[in-house]
Formats: structure tokens, C-alpha cells, sequence
């Protein structure tokens, strides 16, 4: 086995992030400090995204339109969107309702939460870094507003530069659709421009890989090293049944990835799988963990232009580990202030998150977490004293968060896209 191979190897990536998590437990000052090599790889890494972005979605889109079958996979691609996020909003909905992390906590751990509240209210350094410029934090309504208008951009140049990746996504939308609709060679030597810089960016993150291990320890380390252990023992409730509603989900995407894969052993889909699930826990970056992910679907012989199309779309729109989380986390709250949740209250919750999770498009992180408010607000519910509660522990959320947008993408991929037989597999 050649050097750079041990280096992608999975056995060696598990043994990084595990060193790392030594490190930020027994080194937090060092790990901190370091954390920047981290924090330096992952902008190597994350360098060639928007432009994977914009080249996967003009070819593969333009490609579809010049399809006279292209209004089949529309259609699909609707349906299947619309009952992926309604899927994950029932489903987090559920899991706070039956889970209940916000009920019986104990006094203690009640005494902790209201202590970390009452203070964290009169902190203006923690409220101002919740703050996000592409909010309007003049209300839950305007937030919304501001969202659906800012969709268009009106300077793409601009939006590249801010890296407002919703506003891309729409531009190459709209580009793509009509570089397919024009009828000449201009249009397919650009087609087979854009295909072959998608390849060359993806070779490019072929060779960032081989620095994964390294880049992982440093993260993890920083990763750890910031996480306080007082809200992490007042939360592990809520922690631990996230967790286990996550992988819950992970597991029924394994299984429909390997249904329509039509492999014998499914432990073949984890295996094909291990580098988009290793890079999204790691880096906590959904658009991240794209070049793998189309990759790992290429090679389980899924339609390549299809996936092209649909995986960038997903990961974009369908941010399903927001969504769920923000249903849970809406259910977390009304349990700990002792709100009775009606049927209307509970299907605005499944209704809000939707709406919240598809705003969070182009943010992660603490960024996502005043779009709540969406929910929180017209349940009569707090939002900004409770926030930092979630952003204290939101370095140990937000792996299992982003494993759900990538996984549950990939498996909305492979329910979109039809499966290639090659010359050599027979029917099955």
C-alpha cells in the first residue's frame, strides 16, 4: 500500500480524530493556539467548493435541459425534495415530543440552565456573536422576508466574493437552464468547459486528502479544547437523544442507499461512504464534504450528471440536520418553560423548522442558531436569553447536524438518480 493511500485510509483518519480529542482534552491551551494550521486547512480545502458549485450545477443542468427526458427528473427532484424535509421536520418534531430532553432534568441541572440564561442575558459579547449580517434581527417575520428576497442576487460578482451561496446556487440555476435551451456548439463547448474544470477541482481536492489526517487533528483538538464542561453536563440529556434520533436517520439512509445500490453487503455503502462521513463530522462543512460525496456516488455506479445536479442542489436547499434539530430544539425549550405544546402549536413547529432550516442556506454554525426564532417566536417562547445554551454546545452538535445534511443528500441523491448497470453486472 502506497504512502498516500495509509494516508486516506479510514483506520488512519479514526486514529487522527482520536489523538486529536486527547489533545484538546490534556493540551487546551496548545490546541487552541494550533488550532489555526486547522483552521488553515480547512480554508485550503473549503477554497475550491463554489467553484465545484457552479461547475457541477451549469454542466450537469444544462446537460439535463438538452435531455428531451429532462421533465422526468424535474418532477422527481420535486417530489423527492418536498418529502425529504417534510420527513426531517416530522421526525425531529417526534423525536422531541417522545425523547422529551427538556423534561425531568433534575434541580440541579435546572438550577445550572437558569444560572447559564440569566447571565448569558447580560453578556453583549455573546449576543453580538450570534448576530449574522444576513439577518434582520428586527423580528422572526423579517428574518423570513429577508430571506426569501435576498435569494436573487442582484451583483453575482458580489455574492461570489461574499460567498452568499444561495444566491449562486440560483445563478447557476438560471445559467444552466439557458445555456441547455440554447440549440448551437457554442453551448456544448461550454458544457465541456465546465465539465473539465469540474474534474480538475475535483483533482485538486483529491490531493488536499492527503493532508485530512493532519488537518482532522488540529480541528478536533480546537473542537474540544473550547467545549466547557458545566453546560455540557446540564445538556447530555438533550445530547445524547439527538444522537440517538441521529442515528436513527443514519441508519435509515444506509439502508435505502443500499436497496437502491442493489449491493449484497450493505457494510459495502458504509465503506464507499467513509470519506463524505469522516469530512463533514470533522470539519462540520456540508459544502466541504460535496467532492466526496459526488465521488462516493460516482463510484456506486450512480447517474453522474444526475448526481452532478442533484447533490449541490441538496446540500444547498435541503439542510435536513437543521431542520430536525431546530424542531427538537423548539419542543427542548417549550418542555423547559413548562409550555403546553397543542396540535396547532405542534405543527407549527414542523411548518417553522422547515422555513428556519432552509434559511440557514450558506450559514453553519453559530450563525444558524438565531434563525429558531422563526419557531420560538409565535410560540410565545424566549429566544435570545436561551440561544446560548445552544451555542455553548453547539461544537457537540454540530458534527451530527452536518453528517445528517451530507448522509441524508446522499441518500436523497440515490433516490433521484437512476443506478448504471455496467457491461459487466447482470440483471438484478
Amino acid at each position: 500500500m502506497s504512502f498516500g493511500k495509509v494516508l486516506k485510509h479510514p483506520l488512519v483518519l479514526m486514529l487522527s480524530i482520536g489523538l486529536g480529542v486527547l489533545f484538546g482534552m490534556y493540551g487546551k491551551n496548545l490546541a487552541i493556539a494550533l488550532g489555526a494550521i486547522g483552521d488553515a486547512y480547512l480554508s485550503f480545502f473549503q477554497m475550491t467548493v463554489i467553484p465545484i458549485l457552479i461547475t457541477a450545477i451549469v454542466s450537469s443542468l444544462g446537460r439535463l435541459m438538452k435531455d428531451k427526458g429532462a421533465q422526468k427528473y424535474i418532477v422527481r427532484i420535486i417530489f423527492v425534495f418536498v418529502l425529504v424535509l417534510t420527513f426531517a421536520a416530522v421526525f425531529g418534531t417526534a423525536l422531541g415530543l417522545v425523547g422529551r430532553p427538556g423534561s425531568a432534568l433534575g434541580e440541579s441541572t435546572t438550577n445550572t440552565l437558569n444560572k447559564i440564561i440569566k447571565t448569558s442575558s447580560q453578556d453583549q459579547n455573546q449576543e453580538m456573536a450570534l448576530k449574522s449580517p444576513n439577518l434582520d434581527h428586527s423580528g422572526s417575520k423579517s428574518s423570513l422576508l429577508d430571506f426569501l428576497l435576498q435569494i436573487i442576487p442582484s451583483n453575482i460578482f458580489s455574492s461570489l466574493s461574499s460567498g452568499r451561496i444561495l444566491e449562486i446556487v440560483f445563478f447557476s440555476i438560471i445559467f444552466g437552464i439557458a445555456v441547455g435551451f440554447v440549440r448551437d456548439s457554442a453551448s456544448t463547448f461550454l458544457l465541456d468547459l465546465a465539465t473539465s474544470l469540474l474534474e480538475s477541482f475535483q483533482k485538486l481536492i483529491n490531493w488536499t486528502m492527503y493532508g485530512l489526517p493532519f488537518g482532522l487533528f488540529f480541528l478536533i483538538g480546537k473542537q474540544i479544547a473550547q467545549v466547557g464542561t458545566e453546560i455540557f453536563l446540564a445538556m447530555i440529556k438533550f445530547i445524547i437523544i439527538f444522537y440517538a434520533g441521529g442515528l436513527v436517520v443514519f441508519l435509515i439512509c444506509t439502508a435505502i442507499i443500499w436497496l437502491r445500490s442493489r449491493e449484497k453487503n450493505p457494510l459495502k455503502v458504509l465503506k464507499a461512504f467513509i470519506d463524505p462521513i469522516v469530512i463533514s463530522i470533522a470539519t462540520r462543512n456540508s459544502f466541504a464534504a460535496l467532492p466526496s460525496s459526488i465521488s462516493s456516488l460516482n463510484k456506486m455506479r450512480f447517474n453522474q450528471n444526475t448526481t452532478n445536479l442533484v447533490l449541490p442542489l441538496g446540500i444547498t436547499v435541503l439542510r435536513i440536520g437543521n431542520i430536525l434539530y431546530f424542531a427538537f430544539s423548539a419542543c427542548f425549550v417549550a418542555q423547559i418553560y413548562g409550555a403546553t405544546l397543542s396540535a396547532q402549536s405542534v405543527l407549527l413547529i414542523i411548518v417553522g423548522s422547515l422555513f428556519a432550516g432552509t434559511a440557514t442556506a450558506g450559514s453553519s454554525g453559530l450563525l444558524t442558531l438565531p434563525m429558531l426564532g422563526i419557531i420560538l417566536d409565535p410560540l410565545g417562547l424566549p429566544v435570545e436569553s436561551i440561544l446560548v445554551v445552544f451555542m455553548a454546545i453547539d461544537s457537540l452538535i454540530d458534527p451530527m447536524r452536518t453528517l445528517l445534511i451530507v448522509y441524508g443528500n446522499i441518500t436523497t441523491t440515490s433516490l433521484i438518480s437512476d443506478r448504471e448497470v455496467d457491461s459487466g453486472e447482470g440483471e438484478s
